[in-house]
Order: structure tokens, then sequence, then C-alpha cells
């Protein structure tokens, strides 16, 4: 009894450590792993569209804010200019006035010299 109780023993034991063989790959896991193999793959591309995405519309946000910027700042600059060329206008338009006051007032001054009295003499 002891022996078979053994020997039952020894055989069960050696059932357990019997090493399984290695399964065995049939096509459709081999298509399977393909598959998932190309779903990953889809999936980054996906994910990298959205990342391309995201960055093209924060390009395109940035753009239109700095348009926005600068399309006031030269509104503001050529508001500047056109105010300064009328103060220029207005400037030489006053010294046009004083320097024609000025020559007639040289010139009235001075008596005229007679055209007759060069001619009797």
């Amino acid at each position: 009894m002891m022996r078979r109780t053994g020997l039952l023993l020894l055989m069960a034991l050696a059932a357990c450590v019997r090493i399984a063989p290695a399964p065995r790959e049939s096509e459709a896991m081999e298509r399977s792993a393909r598959i998932l193999r190309q779903l990953d793959r889809l999936e980054a591309d996906l994910h990298n569209g959205e990342t391309e995405s995201f960055t093209y519309a924060e390009l395109v946000r940035r753009h239109s804010a700095t348009e926005q910027i600068s399309c006031k700042i030269t509104d503001e600059h050529l508001a500047e200019i056109h105010r300064l060329a009328m103060a220029q206008e207005a400037k030489m338009a006053r010294k046009r006035g004083e320097h024609v006051r000025k020559h007639k007032t040289v010139a009235m001054a001075r008596p005229r010299p007679s055209r007759h009295a060069t001619a009797s003499n």
C-alpha cells in the first residue's frame, strides 16, 4: 500500500512537472496579431493627426491675433503721420503768410524813386 501511494504520488508529481507543449500558432492567431498591430499603427497615426490639427489650429489663432494687433498699430501709425502732416502744412502756411507780410512791409517802407525825376535831369 505504501508503495502504491508513493507510486501514485510520484506519477501525480511527474504529471504536474511535465512541461506543457508550446502553444501552436494558428493562421487565425497570426492574422489577429497582424490586425492588432495595424490598429495600433492607425491609432498612433490618428493621435499624431489630432496633435497636428491642434498645432495648426493654434498657429492660425495666433496668426489672427498678431494680424489684428498689427492692423491696429498700423492704423494708429497712419493717424499719427496724418496728424503730423497737417501740423507741418499749417506751420508752412503760417510761415508763407509771415514771409509775404514781411516782404510787403519792407517794400512799402521804402519810397519808390520817381521815374520822372531822373528823366528831367
